[in-house]
């Protein structure tokens, strides 16, 4: 770090300073400046792990922050999840660039040292070598030649998030629960986005049915990143649904097997968050039931176990959709399908889920 370490709260500001101004910066444009290649580079945004290009994004933060940080001899010591999680992102949300929440401790999470070691080591395989070369040349080029590469890199997420903005959906609002529910069936079974579909459409008709009857219930956890329920992350299942001050639902949503490792695992987040809760209503698909338990089949409660203190009750998540949008009245299914529209349309929601999004409406001769 510079010669008089700084504050975490006065590094975090100058990070956010910094990346603000490159952010600001109309002139920039994606031209890089050698020894750094065009191809290394656009590999990080052609690839769905975002955590690639995040980690550079890091790095290069950090190295202007400190010459003589050296992320392939120790990463760790920029400190990366705070500089990320909190200065970083905070640019990146302000001016509408796709980023994930946690994106360089996701791929480079307890690795000291950004080499050839990690890369091979890593999911990824070509993109995380080419993160390593990358990181060579930040560590090669003398400061000048950094933040020019600095000011084309962040050029490049801007042009990243001018296209993801035009992928957004400008639809009328619907209140045909057939057509909504469909909408929201095939969105699971095509797009389940590692979990983040099932689980956002989930909660939406949760809120929508809470506001409908005017309940006074808090429900959280759906807007979350998929895989964080653990007793590190404090988070009991997928979704709380908060009843009251006393009272709590516990949901599990899932579009993979509910294995006996999942299950173990959701007994000890709960069992971490509260003791005195007694069920887990896991919403899911009929093949996503243990096959050691009696599988009902399609019925609405598919099978039930008793895991210690525990009852966990199996929902199939179809019916629970199609019931859920059904006893809406008008008014909510609109805000439902408002809220569904402004997931999709939000910087981070995955691409894939945009792009199928926009066709399912063509294809199904609904309004565009």
């Amino acid at each position: 770090m510079p010669k008089k370490t700084l504050s975490a709260t006065k590094r975090n500001a100058e990070i956010y300073r910094i990346l603000s101004a490159f952010l600001k910066d109309k002139k920039s444009v994606a031209e890089f400046p050698a020894p750094f290649d065009l191809d290394e580079v656009e590999s990080l945004f052609q690839t769905s792990i975002w955590g690639h290009r995040e980690i550079i994004l890091t790095i290069i933060m950090a190295r202007l922050l400190d010459p003589r940080f050296k992320a392939s001899e120790n990463f760790y010591a920029c400190n990366p999840r705070s500089i990320f999680e909190q200065p970083i992102r905070k640019a990146l949300r302000e001016y509408g660039i796709p980023h994930r929440k946690s994106g360089p401790l996701n791929v480079a999470k307890n690795s000291k040292k950004i080499n050839r070691d990690w890369a091979t080591d890593k999911h990824g395989g070509a993109i995380a070598m080419n993160v390593v070369k990358i990181v060579k040349k930040i560590e090669s080029v003398p400061e000048n030649a950094l933040k020019k590469f600095a000011s084309a890199y962040i050029a490049r997420y801007k042009q990243e998030a001018k296209r993801i903005k035009e992928m957004e959906v400008n639809l009328p609002p619907q209140e045909n629960p057939i057509h909504i529910s469909k909408l929201c069936v095939d969105l699971i079974d095509s797009v389940p986005d590692g979990g983040a579909t099932p689980q956002i459409v989930v909660g939406l008709l949760m809120e929508a049915m809470n506001k409908d009857r005017k309940n006074p219930v808090i429900v959280s956890g759906h807007r979350d990143s998929v895989s964080t329920t653990n007793t590190t992350s404090k988070k009991p299942g997928d979704i709380i649904e908060k009843i009251n001050d006393t009272a709590e639902l516990i949901y599990e949503v899932t579009t993979k097997k509910f294995s006996d490792d999942r299950l173990i695992e959701s007994h000890e987040a709960v069992m971490d968050y509260d003791k005195a809760l007694k069920d887990v209503f896991v919403i899911c698909r009929p093949k996503d039931v243990p096959e050691t338990l009696s599988n009902r089949g399609t019925s609405y409660i598919m099978a039930t176990t008793q895991y210690r203190e525990l009852a966990y009750y199996f929902i199939n998540i179809y019916d629970y959709i199609q019931s859920a949008i059904l006893f809406l009245t008008p008014d909510g299914r609109k805000f439902f399908y408002e809220e569904l529209i402004a997931y999709v349309n939000n910087t981070n929601t995955a691409e894939k889920v945009k792009k199928y999004f926009k066709q399912w409406h063509s294809d199904n001769n609904a309004p565009l």
